[in-house]
């Protein structure tokens, strides 16, 4: 089963997450970029960005932080946000407590931004507690786009979308070499559509963290 967006019973276990801005009503998208710097995708993320005068965020992966700087200098160069992705995109689940937090502190170090996402979206509710103490803001999604899906049809994912999209919700896209077939086809429709819609793009700036 996809989840486009987490069930309601999900969010319970991560008080004071980020899910989206729904409470602000104005007409804003938040578009996040997972899982780069990348040299196929990001240059055209950022160009296409431009074109609409939009802001996003970009959660990073610190070993490609280290592989593309110039890259990721250049997203920051352009007024964009950063969001730290881990170093090495480890599944909490599947990751030992102290090995999980010396990933993301390495990447930490790397990104300098207390905006943490975690890699899939899992973590144990204990390594969720653990990386809010050290004074990271924990953001999740409203909205998945399944852009790394290839198998899904295009217009379908694209209805799914706008259906799905409201103003303040956060939506994530991926800055990948899997993601970019679907992201050049589809994200340029798509904010054209918004940007028609009267929406404007911004990106999720460092919030004060809840311990």
């Amino acid at each position: 089963m996809r989840f486009y967006k987490f069930p309601k019973w999900f969010k319970r276990f991560y008080a004071g997450a980020v899910w989206d801005f729904f409470l602000s009503r104005e007409k804003i998208i938040y578009l996040t970029f997972d899982d780069g710097p990348n040299p196929e995708s990001t240059e055209w993320i950022l160009n296409l960005l431009n074109e609409y005068n939009a802001k996003a965020t970009f959660f990073c992966l610190g070993k490609n932080v280290n592989k593309s700087p110039q890259l990721f200098a250049k997203i920051k160069s352009q007024g964009h946000s950063i969001g730290n992705h881990g170093m090495n995109h480890l599944s909490g689940f599947n990751t030992p407590l102290k090995e999980y937090l010396e990933d993301v502190n390495a990447a930490k170090k790397i990104i300098k931004s207390n905006l943490f996402r975690p890699a899939y979206g899992r973590m144990t509710r204990t390594q969720f507690r653990e990386i809010k103490k050290l004074g990271n803001t924990i953001i999740f999604w409203s909205l998945l786009t399944y852009d790394f899906d290839a198998t899904l049809n295009s217009e379908t994912r694209k209805n799914l979308i706008l259906k799905k999209t409201k103003p303040g919700s956060i939506l994530v896209f991926h800055d990948s070499d899997k993601s970019f077939p679907q992201l050049k086809m589809e994200l340029p429709e798509l904010m054209k559509l918004w940007s028609d819609s009267s929406y404007r793009f911004e990106k999720i700036n460092e919030l004060k963290n809840n311990v």
